[in-house]
């Protein structure tokens, strides 16, 4: 039994990390559909199915995405499977009124957000049994939600587009409990991340700060212990050669370079992340907020994170080793 139940985790985190990449970089998609195009009498299907997808779907993701299978589709075992890999807890610090709507800042990046994909954007950690009345919708690039096939997988676990118009309609149109799962740091970290180290980039990051004045919504901060542990890269820490080059390459570019292996080559090793939500910080609506405003509620919130890691990182870091740096 403990055979099967290791193989099957092992076989559900290679899916998440195989469809993940091909399905984002629409190789999925692509080969998926063409091969049904070519060699199936199933031709018709793909050809309704891309007219359904570019003329009435097209802009599903920034109208709240879609609704319908989400509950079971979070519910799906597999991603208890996923869970029980590493494996994976939420920690509920705090109780979350489901007549509000909240903005989650999740951190930090890591490689792939396992933490904020499978910890709160599924039902495998026991998020809503945590949480009752609270819908979370991560937000992502808008790229992942135009990739084929792809995109029907994220749309069906409530993902949406994470542009402000997108997250503003979730927020204000939605009703009661939906709320946003924002990894903050965004794809910029994934050039920081190396085990026993969160460098978090949004010392300048204040749109979502300003979104959620605007909204009334309040803040809850999510720290994930462990989220970069689960690869082995190679450049040296923040301060090394590799790393500014890295960082050099991304202001200038939007793109970074990344090495990394891991158990047999390309899945992570089994380290445990903890995902620990917050304490929601209070936010009154302004519809038009000044940059004082949003500059006082920002440092609000650096400091609610610094707090965050100090009070638990000894519980819930996966090593004896740590360290924290905000830039």
């Amino acid at each position: 039994m403990w055979l099967l139940n290791y193989g099957l985790q092992t076989a559900s985190v290679a899916v998440l990390y195989v469809v993940g990449f091909t399905g984002g970089t629409f190789v999925f998609g692509a080969v998926t559909l063409y091969q049904l195009f070519r060699y199936t009498p199933l031709w018709p299907f793909v050809i309704l199915y891309l007219s359904w997808v570019f003329l009435i779907d097209w802009k599903t993701p920034e109208r709240g995405g879609r609704d319908q299978l989400r509950n079971f589709a979070r519910r799906l075992a597999i991603f208890k499977y996923m869970k029980d890999y590493y494996p994976m807890t939420l920690v509920k610090t705090s109780e979350l009124d489901p007549q509000t709507n909240y903005i989650f800042g999740y951190h930090p990046h890591g490689l792939f957000t396992e933490g904020a994909s499978i910890g709160i954007g599924t039902d495998a950690c026991g998020f809503g049994e945590k949480f009752p009345g609270i819908i979370p919708h991560l937000a992502v690039h808008s790229g992942l939600l135009k990739a084929w096939i792809y995109r029907e997988i994220l749309l069906s676990l409530g993902v949406v587009d994470a542009t402000r118009e997108s997250i503003k309609y979730v927020l204000t149109q939605k009703g009661a409990g939906h709320s946003i799962v924002l990894v903050v740091g965004g794809a910029a970290e994934i050039s920081h991340c190396r085990p026993d180290s969160y460098v978090l980039q949004f010392s300048r990051r204040k749109g979502f700060i300003k979104l959620a004045l605007e909204t009334g919504c309040d803040l809850v901060p999510v720290f994930a212990f462990g989220q970069n542990n689960l690869f082995p890269l190679i450049g040296g820490g923040y301060n090394s050669r590799f790393s500014r080059f890295n960082r050099w390459l991304y202001s200038n570019t939007r793109c970074g370079f990344c090495c990394c292996w891991g158990f047999s080559w390309c899945l992570p090793k089994r380290s445990p992340i903890f995902v620990v939500v917050g304490s929601p910080i209070p936010v009154d609506k302004i519809e038009n907020p000044t940059q004082e405003t949003i500059d006082k509620l920002h440092s609000r919130y650096i400091e609610d994170i610094k707090e965050l890691y100090k009070k638990y990182f000894k519980a819930y870091h996966p090593t004896d080793k740590s360290e924290l740096l905000i830039v």
